[in-house]
């Protein structure tokens, strides 16, 4: 079984407001574009992992992740980077029954995600489930990274400061650089100008 962490639990500070349910063109919000393009690519699990429950719009990202058929849940107090966002989701995968093989990081901010680039990982994945799966566009790494369960749990024997990709040369003999036609790989929405690009206005 194929499952997804969603890090979703930043503040959003340059922004000005929750960034991830802001409203995009043709519809939803961000958020829901990222679920919904990892449900059609065939993740069977989504799991958001968000902010604490007493965060500046918390409440509606965890409504809105839920209505897009997310299992969503707050990390216990702010984190100071996305590889602690994701560690709390692996501690909540592996407390439950899903058996996830593989694990996909898609941050929450990867507003370019479409089902047909997941998918494309996800197939990847299932031909080789002890790789770890990079999509490549034009020679420049993007989301979502295709992590073994294994491989994934070894995040937290990372030193501390050092993020998930340090895993790409702690297991560099099992990355495959997977070279997908989709610019939206790279895509993210981390200022105003990017939103702009996105924006149903």
């Amino acid at each position: 079984m194929i499952a997804a962490i969603v890090p979703a639990a930043g503040r959003s500070e340059r922004m000005g407001r929750p960034k991830l349910t802001l409203p995009v063109a043709g519809g939803g919000t961000v958020i829901d574009r990222v679920i919904a393009a990892l449900r059609r690519g065939g993740v069977a699990a989504v799991v958001v992992v968000g902010p604490p429950l007493d965060a500046p719009g918390s409440a509606e990202l965890f409504q809105q992740a839920a209505d897009a058929g997310a299992l969503a849940i707050p990390v216990p107090s702010p984190t100071e980077d996305m590889r602690s966002t994701v560690e709390v989701g692996l501690d909540f995968l592996d407390r439950s029954s899903l058996g996830a093989r593989t694990v996909l990081i898609a941050p929450g901010d990867s507003v370019g995600l479409s089902a047909g680039l997941i998918a494309s990982v996800v197939s990847r994945a299932k031909e080789e489930p002890e790789s770890i799966v990079v999509p490549v566009f034009e020679g420049q790494r993007g989301h979502p990274l295709a992590l073994p369960a294994e491989v994934a749990r070894s995040i937290r024997e990372l030193p501390p400061g050092v993020g998930i990709n340090a895993l790409r040369d702690r297991f560099a003999d099992r990355v495959v650089l997977l070279d997908v036609p989709d610019p939206g790989t790279t895509a993210d929405l981390d200022t105003p100008d990017d939103y702009r690009r996105w924006s149903p206005e």
